[in-house]
């Protein structure tokens, strides 16, 4: 099929982003230098994207946010497939058995997605929610994600060579990603320590339908309450939990719309 893009679709979908990368709101002003388009241009899409409640303007300060539609149409896209329901049964599982937080996703371009998160019996909160996005080379399941590609492939993603970091610890380049990808298809678990968020420690694997990989899951844990047995520990469950998973997105194939 070939891709036909549409300008003002291309603008609409354009504003929507950046207005979700600024929570606090963000300036009719701010939204034509970022999209480096006129004022004008914009003006009557974000009128339309106001009336029709996919924005919400801030007469006073002149500021536009996200609208209540969105959410709406957001919980939807999660809400009408009860697999993400049994998935997150199944983290909870192993929440419950080690007190830490279970992570599940896809990856979205080169990001990973979180779909799902786990944390009811966790001792320790962990800042990233559903529908949060993170370079996936800097967590532990979008390495697992990763580790579909070749390492041809990997260095077409990042053609510089270079890894933007996240945190100190974020792994810097593309050599160094290619050598941690070939041990996560050696041993089928991938790790993150401290690289998307300071202080966290993850192991991971990759969810396979098919044999190809469609999503990843992962245990995240403070560093201070992670060392080797746990670590085993951990493990054990997580593989448990990746079987369990599988046999859900085989059996419920046709509700799986996210990779």
């Amino acid at each position: 099929m070939t891709t036909v893009t549409h300008r003002t679709t291309n603008r609409i979908l354009d504003i929507l982003e950046t207005v979700a990368a600024h929570p606090e709101g963000i300036s009719l002003s701010e939204i034509a230098k970022v999209l480096e388009v006129p004022k004008s241009s914009i003006h009557p899409l974000l009128a339309t994207l106001s009336q029709r409640n996919y924005l919400k303007a801030n007469t006073r300060e002149q500021r536009f946010a996200l609208g209540e539609r969105l959410f709406v149409l957001g919980n939807k896209f999660v809400d009408d497939a009860d697999i993400l329901d049994k998935i997150k049964e199944v983290l909870l599982y192993v929440s419950e058995k080690t007190c830490e937080t279970l992570y599940f996703g896809v990856l979205s371009n080169l990001d990973v997605l979180y779909l799902v998160k786990a944390d009811h019996y966790s001792k320790f909160r962990v800042v990233s929610n559903p529908g949060n996005k993170l370079p996936a080379y800097s967590t532990g399941y979008g390495k697992a994600l990763l580790s579909q590609f070749s390492p041809e492939e990997i260095e077409a993603f990042y053609p510089t060579g270079k890894l933007k970091q996240i945190t100190s610890h974020t792994i810097a380049d593309v050599e160094a990603l290619n050598k941690e990808l070939a041990e996560i298809r050696r041993t089928g678990f991938s790790y993150e320590k401290g690289e998307s968020t300071t202080g966290i420690q993850c192991v991971a694997v990759p969810i396979c339908y098919q044999d190809r990989i469609v999503a990843g899951m992962s245990i995240a844990v403070p560093t201070f309450r992670y060392d080797e047995q746990r670590e085993l520990e951990f493990k054990a469950y997580i593989l448990e939990a990746k079987l369990e998973i599988e046999r859900i997105i085989t059996d419920n194939h046709n509700q799986w719309n996210y990779s």
